[in-house]
């Protein structure tokens, strides 16, 4: 029972990115999902322990950066790094876009927004229902999955 949810999988992986006062991170995460049309809603679990569920929480609002299969390393760098320790950005070589309230990433085809309008402790990680307040639709391109582990494919 411990993997089962890998039965889902592939799955997309997505860059969240999240900000509070100067403090900002990327995450990279597959549990990333829609939750409604009509307000347009997004679902995003965090394990409570990671960086970026504190910046989300105290900065009420992350990005969705959906990558394009280029931008593999930067996901696994993202991935496998701290944003309590290092710069993201810079280390991952990405461009910040400045959003309403948090950076989006620029090299991403696509930038989904979202104000945080609540969360649900779930077990052992943190679901943030976010808003979408501004989508960013730069050029076309297949995405990035997540087949298992550190085994990637695009689709």
């Amino acid at each position: 029972m411990e993997k089962m949810y890998h039965l889902l999988y592939p799955m997309r992986v997505c860059l969240i990115t999240s900000k509070h006062e100067e403090k900002e991170s990327i995450m990279a995460a597959s549990w990333v999902f829609p939750l409604s049309m009509d307000p347009p809603l997004f679902g995003l679990s965090v394990a409570e322990k990671r960086y970026s569920c504190d910046l989300i929480r105290k900065g009420k609002a992350f990005g969705i950066n959906i990558p394009h299969a280029a931008l593999e390393e930067a996901m696994i760098i993202c991935g496998t790094n701290s944003g309590r320790d290092v710069d993201k950005f810079e280390k991952a070589n990405l461009t910040r876009d400045e959003g309403k309230k948090i950076p989006l990433i620029q090299e991403c085809p696509v930038s989904i927004e979202c104000e945080l309008v609540e969360e649900h402790k779930t077990g052992d990680h943190i679901l943030f229902v976010g808003k979408a307040i501004e989508v960013r639709k730069r050029f076309e391109e297949k995405g990035l999955y997540q087949v298992r582990g550190m085994e990637f494919t695009s689709l």
